[in-house]
């Protein structure tokens, strides 16, 4: 496969899962400044550092509020990371490969970004955050249904799932990292704010009654990670798409050096346990993680993705 085409569809599954995943740090936002009392501001700025965007916001709308954050997270179409602008990321690059990916595919992303396209703050105000939320993630549930059940098991497939899952592993990192100072392996203590910043988390990425089932109600901040960091059943966990992006590399090319990289990031996961990997705290394990996986990404780009 050329190596163009290849980047195409890996960056056609990575900004679909980018504006997925920024519709769940809204909600957990959302959630918490809801039950916050004066200082409502406060809990938009994690959407801001999760996305990378703090800078860029600052230049633009200057102080925070939940109205501006919204706008440019959602609408704003000079801001790369923006739902808008993901969807017409993903859009384009769906376009450049339409002789590769099913007609259907195509249909419904370019669906998605026909209707977003129009999206301004009088429509999103109208809408409801919340139920503009689901709808995005309606549409991206919609892209990964077609392209499991329709796209033939070959290099294409692969490319467009590998892009999803190391997407997904980025974000779900900077999720956790939210909060992550003073978590720490065998830190029992929690109080109600953590609770209820921890359950809107598990919430905002389908896991709620995943936990209840392996957990059942004790909820702490190291059960909230064990579920979505150690968890290879957990779809949304780290050791789950790192499954996924190890496994797919296998295929692609096992003897590549980004394979190895996924292997060892893999194993990590697979066989470490939560108190050794906790053992310097969750801000220094997100950390390392992310800086990994930022690794591994490029050099995925270096190894199959450079024309």
């Amino acid at each position: 496969m050329l190596s163009r085409t290849a980047a195409h569809l890996y960056w056609m599954s990575r900004y679909m899962e980018r504006a997925e995943n920024i519709t769940r740090f809204l909600e957990v936002a959302n959630r918490m400044s809801l039950s916050a009392g004066k200082d409502r501001a406060a809990y938009w700025r994690p959407v801001l550092t999760i996305a990378g965007g703090e800078a860029a916001y600052s230049e633009s709308y200057g102080e925070r509020s939940a109205v501006s954050v919204i706008e440019f997270s959602v609408l704003d179409p000079a801001n790369s990371s923006s739902i808008y602008g993901s969807l017409r990321a993903a859009r384009e690059n769906a376009h450049a490969v339409r002789s590769v990916i099913p007609s259907e595919l195509w249909e419904s992303l370019n669906t998605t970004w026909l209707e977003t396209r129009g999206l301004d703050g009088a429509r999103l105000r109208d809408q409801g955050l919340t139920s503009f939320c689901e709808w995005v993630r309606e549409r991206s549930h919609q892209f990964r249904g077609i392209t499991y059940g329709t796209m033939l098991r070959d290099e294409a497939f692969h490319f467009l799932r590998l892009g999803t899952f190391l997407e997904r592993a980025d974000n779900t990192a900077r999720l956790l990292g939210v909060r992550a100072t003073g978590v720490k392996a065998g830190n029992t203590e929690v109080d109600a704010d953590d609770q209820m910043h921890w359950a809107a988390v598990l919430k905002s990425v389908s896991a709620f009654k995943a936990f209840r089932t392996v957990h059942g109600d004790n909820l702490t901040p190291v059960t909230a990670v064990d579920l979505l960091v150690m968890r290879d059943d957990m779809p949304r966990s780290l050791h789950a798409c790192l499954d996924q992006v190890s496994l797919i590399l296998g295929k692609l090319n096992p003897s590549a050096e980004c394979s190895r990289l996924a292997g060892a990031a893999h194993a990590q996961l697979h066989w470490g346990r939560l108190d050794q990997l906790l053992a310097r705290g969750l801000s220094r394990f997100i950390s390392d993680f992310l800086t990994a996986n930022n690794a591994l990404g490029a050099r995925i780009h270096e190894d199959f993705l450079l024309a």
